[in-house]
């Protein structure tokens, strides 16, 4: 009941005022892409919404300097799609990367020397019992170790000397 009676009160201290911005006249398109850069935000604002008004109609009776400046505004190389290009660009990626890469390569060797002895089924004896486990209880007897005439190596990964 509190919150209705504070509404008409808020309404009374509220005001609307009538937009006070002047429609530009309409800015030529012609070498869009060279001056883009010199335009203003609000230039390019108001130019986008002209565009978008004259895209709004039949698109088959906008001008061929139209569609180009159109086409420039939503998919060209300005704003956030700009090329990523300046003093040492190619510089600072290659250094980035390599630092990365540097990085991950010094953290492998730190894990891999901290790590502590390799698991006893990475041994050649290891392997060698489980050809013969497999052999006994037929595992994979089509294509495996198990089958007739195989002559694969088997479990045993350990390269021979």
């Amino acid at each position: 009941m509190l919150r209705n009676l504070a509404r008409p009160a808020l309404r009374a201290t509220q005001r609307r005022c009538a937009s006070t911005t002047v429609t530009p006249s309409e800015i030529p398109l012609a070498n869009l892409e060279l001056r883009w850069k010199t335009l203003t935000s609000q230039e390019q604002g108001s130019l986008a919404k002209q565009l978008e008004q004259a895209q709004a109609g039949d698109w088959t009776k906008l001008s061929l300097e139209q569609k180009k400046a159109a086409y420039w505004v939503a998919f060209g190389p300005h704003g956030a799609r700009a090329p990523l290009t300046g003093p040492n660009h190619s510089l600072k990626v290659f250094v980035g990367t390599s630092a990365v890469v540097g990085a991950a390569g010094a953290l492998f060797l730190w894990i891999r020397a901290k790590g502590g002895e390799a698991p006893k089924t990475t041994t050649k004896e290891w392997q060698e019992a489980t050809n013969e486990y497999a052999r006994e209880n037929k595992i994979n007897p089509i294509t495996g170790i198990s089958s007739e005439g195989y002559k694969g190596d088997g479990f045993v990964h350990i390269p021979k000397n």
